[in-house]
């Protein structure tokens, strides 16, 4: 019994951990800030965009090389010195005076600050867990739903208390005196005796396509292809929410209440869709919240009152829950766990640049016209393509559940 509580206090730790990661942290308060950074240093949101840009291209290159590190070293002894360099990343921001630290610190946290990403959580969980392992990575993965949920709303009481600068300074205190603790003191692998021996998934480690096999069948190409269109627009949309919403004519304080709200569908969203894949098709939960995604976008693309952003918010951040753990679960079903880290994380590093060129598309169409309807309505149109590509994936073994494996 008291190993079971120290296995549901380390998902818990490890979501309040992945909540404080560089996803949450560089993104959703990037929405916040934009507005005083254009206003202080005249700085355009295609500018500012490709911070997050750079910062998920650095992450999508440096990724490999902290799953190699976690293998060899250790999850804790990356992952602690991580979170310390993660805050100094964010320290750094706020003392930023010129375009070019800017970036740097960005870049940062995709490089030297990698191992702070969900990777090192999920392998310690994957000790403590065999046949609720599915329910605790959806809880702990919840994580950055739950960031995306209140960092809008700290980094506008930290920015209307004392600007920006007091905003990321703020975030870097977060780090320090709340994640950083907890993963030095409470957060611990499972002890060797209290490790599952009975994993349904043991006998099957070494079963499986190679990355050659796997490259040579066609679902491989379309779940690489559902799921980078899916983060070119979901996270391309992210850090413009904010100035979206205050462009229709919220304020500051309302536009970061509902980029709260979609933190908070996207929290749920992961919750319920991890219950939803033990018991139905996994293509037909895709199906739907992909669908679902691309009316959010529509109802944000046409010149619809401002009661249609709540629903908008709560569909798009509900498909944002759906995104990267179905692919994780999708890639151990249809390849196997042979090779499962290579497969997964070579479809994810091209999730990764997708979600790097969104942000920076999205304020490059903003520049060049004025408003994002545009780019909006390009993005309902992918949504129904990537759903439509879900029809062309073949149907799983439907093995016993108990060994899905997730990362963001």
């Amino acid at each position: 019994m008291q190993a079971r509580n120290q296995g549901w206090l380390v998902v818990a730790i490890s979501l309040f951990g992945i909540s404080t990661g560089p996803a949450a942290f560089g993104l959703a308060s990037l929405g916040v800030v934009a507005e005083p950074l254009a206003r202080e240093f005249g700085w355009t949101r295609t500018a500012i965009s490709a911070a997050v840009s750079l910062m998920m291209l650095s992450t999508a290159a440096c990724m490999p090389i902290a799953g190699k590190a976690i293998d060899v070293l250790g999850a804790r002894r990356v992952l602690i010195p991580s979170i310390a360099l993660l805050a100094l990343c964010m320290a750094g921001l706020s003392f930023a005076t010129a375009y070019w630290q800017f970036l740097v610190c960005y870049i940062a946290m995709g490089t030297i600050a990698v191992g702070t990403n969900s990777t090192a959580y999920m392998r310690i969980i994957t000790g403590w867990f065999d046949h609720r392992r599915g329910l605790a990575i959806g809880i702990a993965g919840s994580g950055t739903g739950l960031g995306f949920a209140y960092v809008p709303v700290l980094t506008q009481a930290l920015v209307d208390w004392g600007g920006w600068r007091a905003g990321y300074l703020g975030l870097a205190g977060l780090l320090l005196l709340g994640t950083l603790p907890l993963v030095l003191f409470a957060l611990h692998d499972a002890p060797e005796h209290d490790a599952p021996h009975d994993q349904p998934d043991a006998r099957r480690g070494t079963l499986g396509d190679t990355m050659g096999e796997a490259m040579r069948k066609a679902d491989f190409w379309v779940l690489g292809g559902i799921f980078v269109v899916l983060a070119f627009v979901l996270y391309g949309l992210i850090p413009h929410l904010v100035p979206l919403l205050q462009d229709r004519g919220l304020t500051a304080a309302e536009a970061a209440g509902i980029a709260s709200v979609f933190g908070m569908a996207a929290f749920g969203g992961r919750l319920l869709i991890g219950f939803m894949l033990d018991k139905f098709d996994a293509r037909r939960i895709a199906l739907l919240f992909f669908g679902l995604s691309a009316v959010g976008l529509a109802l944000l693309a046409f010149p619809l009152p401002l009661w249609a952003f709540l629903p908008a918010a709560l569909l798009l951040g509900g498909s944002l829950g759906a995104e990267v753990d179905m692919l994780a679960y999708l890639t151990s079903r249809y390849f196997g766990l042979r090779c499962f880290a290579q497969i997964f994380s070579t479809l994810f590093a091209a999730v990764m640049v997708a979600m790097g060129l969104g942000p920076l598309a999205f304020g490059f169409v903003f520049d060049a016209t004025g408003s994002y309807t545009a780019i909006l309505a390009v993005g309902v149109p992918i949504c129904v393509l990537a759903a439509g590509l879900v029809m062309l994936l073949s149907p799983y073994d439907q093995r016993e559940r108990g060994g899905q494996v997730t990362t963001t």
